[in-house]
C-alpha cells in the first residue's frame, strides 16, 4: 500500500463526506504511515555496541581479558549477543565471549552481562557458524548512561590457531 493524494474532487466545498474518502483514502494513509514508522522505529532503537572480527586471536594467548571497552552515552537494554566463525580448520574446544559491566573505567568489581555466555563448541559447529545460546542476566543487561562495558574471551579453540572470529553485541533504547 502507498501513500495515495486526496483527489479535489472529493473534498471540495458542500460535497458530501462518503465512505469513500474516509477509508479508501484517510485510513489507508494513516495504516501505511503506521506501518513505516513501525519499520523505522525498529530499526533506529537499536544500538550496535561490537561488531567487530578479531585477527589473529591466537596470537593473544588462551584467554583474552579487555579486547575491547565501550562507554555507554546513553541508557539502554541489551537484547542479542553472538559469537561466530569462519572457517573451523581443524580446531577443537570452544570459543566463548563475555561482557563485563561496570559503573567505571576500574573493572575490579564488574559483573557478566550473561547467565550464558555466547560461545561456540567446535566439535559440533560447521564453518560459518554462529552461537545460539546466549542468555542475558535479568539485571545486568540494563545498561545506565556513563556504564562501562568490556569484551573478554574466556576460551579459545585448541589444536591449532583460530585465524579469525566475530563478535556482535546490541542492545535498544529503554
Amino acid at each position: 500500500m502507498a501513500f495515495s493524494t486526496l483527489p479535489d474532487s472529493l473534498i471540495q466545498v458542500g460535497k458530501a463526506i462518503t465512505r469513500t474518502l474516509f477509508k479508501t483514502y484517510v485510513k489507508d494513509n494513516l495504516d501505511d504511515l503506521d506501518s513505516r514508522m513501525t519499520t523505522i522505529e525498529g530499526s533506529a532503537s537499536k544500538i550496535i555496541i561490537f561488531d567487530e572480527v578479531v585477527i589473529n586471536a591466537s596470537s593473544l594467548g588462551s584467554t583474552i581479558t579487555g579486547l575491547d571497552v565501550y562507554r555507554a552515552a546513553s541508557a539502554y537494554d541489551l537484547t542479542d549477543a553472538k559469537v561466530y566463525i569462519f572457517t573451523k580448520d581443524g580446531l577443537g574446544g570452544t570459543l566463548e565471549i563475555d561482557i563485563q559491566k561496570s559503573s567505571s573505567a576500574d573493572f575490579t568489581s564488574s559483573v557478566s552481562v550473561f547467565t550464558t555466555k555466547p560461545s561456540i563448541v567446535y566439535s559440533g559447529a560447521s564453518d560459518y557458524d554462529e552461537s545460539a545460546n546466549t542468555v542475558f542476566d535479568a539485571t545486568n543487561k540494563s545498561i545506565l548512561a556513563g556504564d562501562y562495558l568490556r569484551l573478554d574471551v574466556t576460551s579459545l579453540p585448541t589444536g591449532g590457531s583460530i585465524g579469525k572470529f566475530g563478535v556482535y553485541l546490541i542492545g535498544e533504547a529503554s
